[in-house]
């Protein structure tokens, strides 16, 4: 029984290990975005946020861009979503101007889909 039950335990262990968290998707998603990774985007993204995540890309195809300061974490839930919020900023460079978009001004949603963490929205 007790080899059972460490067999399980073992189990759940690296099952939890291997999908990763809602906080670590979301920053992977942002970094995607800026990126302008559709295809990325589409990966990390639920089944009802893939059509939102290929119109993410498009805003920074012919921009530079990148994260600055990024950190997420878990903060509480709605519903069926872990909610997560980030701090640090996304800076933007188009034509020799520059614009700051504060990551944490939004609240992001994650959920547990076909055993992996997706990014399902922002509210």
């Amino acid at each position: 029984m007790r080899r059972f039950l460490l067999t399980i335990f073992a189990s759940l262990i690296l099952t939890a290990c291997a999908q990763g968290d809602a906080a670590e998707v979301v920053e992977k998603y942002l970094e995607a975005k800026v990126a302008s990774d559709a295809d990325q985007l589409v990966s990390l993204s639920c089944k009802d946020w893939e059509a939102q995540a290929q119109l993410d890309a498009a805003p920074f195809e012919s921009v530079d861009a990148e994260i600055q300061d990024m950190s997420c974490k878990a903060d509480g839930e709605s519903g069926e979503y872990t909610l997560v919020k980030c701090e640090g900023k996304i800076v933007v460079a188009y034509r020799g101007e520059s614009r700051e978009f504060n990551l944490n001004e939004s609240t992001y949603r994650a959920i547990e889909e076909d055993g992996e963490w997706k990014m399902c929205g922002e509210q």
